[in-house]
């Protein structure tokens, strides 16, 4: 009986010993399965609300559906102007708009190139669950198509840092 009551509080401790991940952790590796491309890893921007960063040692060469400027204006990238260049210019952010429906979550990356590598910056929009609730999330749905332009605002005002960076970089 005391071998017994000794095992059990020695898996106790054991148990409590091993360090789980956190919510705000098993969030952000969610949303890295959702990027259309592969990354180490996201880190969380502090200060940021629902905002990570990211850095690939290599180009990422996967087409944008935007290009941003350093002032902030977006421009679709296929269909204006016909692109006519197929690899992203160090002066300019490349967004890609990902919308996973299963989890109502919306993702703008946005990225830039700096010294042959690629960077950059994934807001989250996501509609609060119950497995991921954070007072700062969204309380709509945002793969609603009814709410596309309350999301649209929501891109608009959450990518103020990656055109800070650019300009930072092309200074």
């Amino acid at each position: 009986m005391k071998r017994t009551i000794f095992y059990i509080l020695a898996f106790t401790l054991c148990s409590c010993a091993v360090q789980r991940t956190t919510t705000s952790e098993e969030f952000a590796k969610d949303v890295q399965k959702d990027l259309p491309f592969k990354v180490s890893e996201l880190k969380k921007v502090s200060n940021h609300d629902n905002t990570y960063s990211f850095h690939s040692d290599g180009y990422i060469g996967l087409l944008p559906d935007y290009e941003v400027d350093s002032e902030g204006a977006s421009m679709i990238f296929e269909t204006t102007f016909a692109p006519t260049h197929s690899a992203q210019p160090t002066n300019v952010i490349w967004r890609n708009i990902v919308i996973n429906k299963r989890d109502k979550r919306v993702l703008c990356i946005d990225r830039l190139i700096h010294n042959g590598g690629t960077f950059g910056y994934v807001y989250v929009l996501q509609s609060e669950t119950a497995q991921y609730s954070d007072s700062g999330t969204f309380h709509w749905d945002v793969s609603n198509p009814k709410l596309l332009l309350n999301v649209s605002d929501a891109i608009e005002g959450m990518s103020e840092l990656s055109v800070e960076t650019l300009n930072a970089l092309t200074k």
